[in-house]
């Protein structure tokens, strides 16, 4: 299942539904289209193109593209700031549409830089309501804020209720992405107040969507569903697309969640469809997306691939990795049924490869986070500690005056009571420098119990996701040889095919689980982990000889990251398999050794071998090369033909 999404209230969305009653924007683009050729001057024509671009900014993006480069090379060419603005303003709107965010805020910010010169405070504060909603769909949250918060200062003092609403709605979808759901529930009711007392129609529909989301994650399911049902049923009486779609793309995850599958592709379907007509790029891919998953549930690997290939360089292109990796763990799913081994094997690496990356930024994201708290509260500690330097050098100058006007025996009591305070707050600042390294410490302890509970969270995702299914095939495949019985021995030998393939692929996604479970790898898991291999190897081919040697010098506990353990594991893995797929080897040696700082892997084979510089390397040997220099050593492919093949491996031992 997809995350649930929130929906933002766009600035244009804003005024479709606040200024636009009784036309909508095709009627407008007509009416629009007909004034151009008439218009009466340079001025004019610059307006009706910008009004043009954003007009078709809500129903064509492709014609709005257009429409916006011409109004903006217009604009220029006339040299009128303010209609310069309006037209990079314009432009930028129709590239969020497009969801090429980054071009969206590069028109956005060159927009602002004249509306600031210009001292234009309505347009600044338009500006930054829609650079926040911009910065939200980054997902860069801090951004966001900053931008929301001065538009709402803006429509505040200029007592605009429906904007200010609006912006506190998307204030409270910044809540709800920083899990704070409470608070971001008590914005969207607060909305959902106001827009009903002022039958802001469209706003409402849009604040019943994120109210419905909250109340998932909070597992309030039976009213989340009602809710998303009043706003389709509000929507609906509108035609209010864009909330239509992304109220029946979140009913339909709600009924994934329930497995009520056919309902799911139902709301789906109607989401696309709503999504189509609504020029939201972005959001109709996401519920393609989704779509394919409920294909491979029902078993229609065709129709998600077809899905798949269409949607891929989309997100590709915006580098989107959240829905990428979503996209990869569809393709295993494919390709397996479809048994393409080496397709499955890919995308399986492409969608670990994209994990590590993300749980990567999400740590170096909590650690810069935990960073920034200690530094505050380092920077408190020290001025603590000017305060009480500050406090023992008034303490002295006291003493000094006490000295000179007092008495002997006053000065002595003073004296001593300088010292004892003087002692008491050097016992302080040991006690907050104590406090402070202690804080350090829990943050860093924090930050790799995070890691590891993200590590826990994929590996589970991998068994109850992928490695259900593929159980699934391989006992929908016994089934229907138990139950035809009369199926032609062709037929039989490609189910048993496409079951043992599964089953090898089950194999090698617990390989992969098992890595992801460990935040390190010693020599001795390592070691087990190949013998294992090779003792599998051994029941698989009964004519080939293994052995199996490792060094008595090598230390045990010598510790691997988790991807290091894995390349080096796939490395001996791909090589073994090779050679008694490809070679017929009936002799297959491993040995182990380490000379200095070097560790040494061979794999020898008696097998077929092969001239190295006649054939095109495959996918098999490009791959462990890739693993070779993903642990900064060099791999070596030694072979003649009938004389069998060396894979020799090399890298450095680094210190632990």
């Amino acid at each position: 299942m997809t995350a649930i999404r929130i929906l933002l209230i766009s600035y244009f969305g804003l005024f479709l539904s606040i200024e636009m009653v009784s036309q909508n924007p095709v009627q407008i683009i007509d009416s629009l289209k007909i004034q151009l050729p008439k218009a009466a001057s340079a001025n004019d024509r610059s307006k009706i193109l910008a009004d043009l671009t954003w007009y078709y900014s809500m129903v064509n993006t492709d014609s709005a593209y257009v429409y916006g480069n011409e109004s903006i090379r217009s604009a220029k060419k006339i040299g009128d700031s303010t209609l310069i603005a309006q037209a990079l303003s314009d432009f930028a709107v129709v590239n969020y549409s497009k969801g090429d965010i980054k071009t969206a805020l590069n028109y956005y910010n060159k927009s602002l830089v004249i509306r600031k010169k210009q001292k234009d405070s309505s347009g600044i504060a338009s500006l930054h309501y829609k650079m926040g909603t911009a910065y939200h769909k980054k997902t860069q949250l801090d951004s966001a804020m900053i931008y929301y918060l001065k538009a709402l200062k803006f429509y505040e003092d200029t007592g605009n209720e429906v904007l200010a609403n609006s912006a506190e709605s998307n204030i409270g979808a910044l809540h709800f992405n920083q899990k704070n759901y409470n608070e971001a529930l008590r914005y969207f009711n607060k909305n959902i107040k106001f827009f009903r007392k002022t039958e802001q129609t469209k706003l409402l529909g849009n604040a019943l969507v994120n109210k419905a989301s909250i109340q998932l994650v909070m597992k309030d399911t039976l009213e989340a569903v009602k809710t998303l049902k009043e706003s389709i049923q509000i929507s609906e009486a509108i035609n209010n697309v864009e909330t239509l779609g992304a109220s029946y793309n979140n009913l339909g995850e709600v009924y994934m969640a329930q497995n009520k599958i056919e309902q799911a592709k139902e709301a789906i379907s109607k989401s696309l469809q709503y999504r189509a007509n609504s020029s939201m790029d972005a959001d109709l891919t996401s519920s393609k997306l989704t779509l394919a998953g409920i294909h491979n549930t029902l078993g229609e690997y065709e129709k998600a691939r077809r899905l798949l290939d269409e949607i891929r360089p989309f997100y590709k292109k915006e580098k989107i990795k959240e829905k990428l990796s979503t996209l990869y763990l569809q393709y295993v799913i494919v390709f397996a049924s479809e048994k393409r081994p080496d397709s499955a094997r890919y995308y399986t690496a492409k969608y670990a490869e994209l994990q590590e990356e993300i749980v990567g930024e999400n740590a170096l994201k909590i650690t810069n986070e935990l960073e920034a708290k200690y530094q505050t509260e380092k920077k408190e500690n020290q001025i603590l500690q000017q305060r009480a330097q500050l406090a023992e050098k008034d303490l002295e100058v006291r003493r000094k005056n006490t000295f000179i006007f007092g008495s002997l025996g006053l000065a002595i009591v003073l004296g001593l009571l300088g010292y004892l305070l003087f002692s008491q707050q050097k016992l302080k600042n040991r006690q907050l420098q104590k406090e402070g390294e202690l804080k350090s410490a829990l943050a860093k302890i924090e930050t790799q119990n995070e890691l590891q509970e993200q590590r826990l969270r994929i590996s589970r995702d991998l068994h109850d996701n992928i490695g259900a299914q593929l159980t699934f095939i391989i006992s929908s495949i016994d089934n229907l040889k138990f139950g035809f019985t009369d199926i032609s021995e062709k037929l039989g030998n490609k189910l048993s095919n496409i079951s043992a393939f599964t089953s090898q692929t089950i194999y090698e996604l617990r390989d992969t689980i098992w890595a992801m479970n460990k935040e390190n790898i010693t020599f001795e898991d390592l070691q087990a982990r190949i013998a294992n291999f090779i003792e599998h190897a051994k029941d698989a081919s009964e004519k080939t000889d293994f052995s199996f040697n490792i060094e008595e010098n090598i230390n045990q506990t010598h510790l691997f990251t988790s991807v290091e353990g894995m390349n080096i594991y796939r490395i001996i893995q791909e090589a073994v398999n090779n050679a008694l797929k490809y070679a017929s080897a009936e002799e297959i040696e491993v040995n182990i050794s380490k000379e200095k700082i070097q560790y040494h892997i061979r794999i020898t084979d008696n097998g077929a071998g092969f001239d190295p510089n006649s054939i095109e390397m495959g996918n098999g040997l490009n791959n462990m090369k890739k693993r070779a220099r993903e642990i900064d050593g060099n791999i070596q492919f030694i072979s003649k033909i009938n004389r069998g093949t060396r894979v020799i491996l090399n890298f450095p031992a680094k210190a632990t």
